[in-house]
């Protein structure tokens, strides 16, 4: 292999295909996607395609390879469906909870102020007790 690009390593397995050959007639090379638009999509190019000199331009996507895949892709989206339902469900109860917690913050508040009127009424009853006690000697 190359070190001459930077997406290519010495370290990764090379996986050839003798049964689907380039146009130059060797196993062709199967490759991973890294862009931003096919991450993780597996591809098939000319084992040449990284040297230097001539190349044949072979180059095709990899459909899946079994029908396990499409299967394995049925229950990826159904889990996505089934992880977003219940995201909606939990956001939607957090929302229930909030209005609850507004709700009893609202009777809180309103029982603080009929507690701090209470509270006034009876400083100025004891106010008025205590100057008839002081104005009555």
């Amino acid at each position: 292999m190359s070190s001459s690009s930077s997406s290519i390593s010495s370290k990764r397995n090379v996986e050839f295909q003798p049964e689907n050959p380039c146009y130059c007639g060797l196993p062709s090379r199967v490759r991973t996607s890294r862009t931003k638009d096919n991450p993780g999509k597996k591809f098939r190019l000319c084992p040449n395609s990284m040297n230097e000199g001539p190349k044949c331009k072979f180059w095709e996507w990899l459909e899946p390879e079994t029908p396990e895949n499409e299967v394995n892709s049925g229950k990826d989206k159904k889990e996505s469906c089934n992880l977003t339902l219940k995201v909606s469900i939990l956001e939607n109860e957090i929302s229930i909870c909030k209005m609850k917690m507004e709700q009893e913050n609202l009777v809180v508040r309103q029982e603080f102020e009929k507690l701090k009127w209470k509270l006034f009424t009876h400083k100025v009853v004891m106010i008025v007790l205590f100057l008839l006690f002081v104005f009555k000697k």
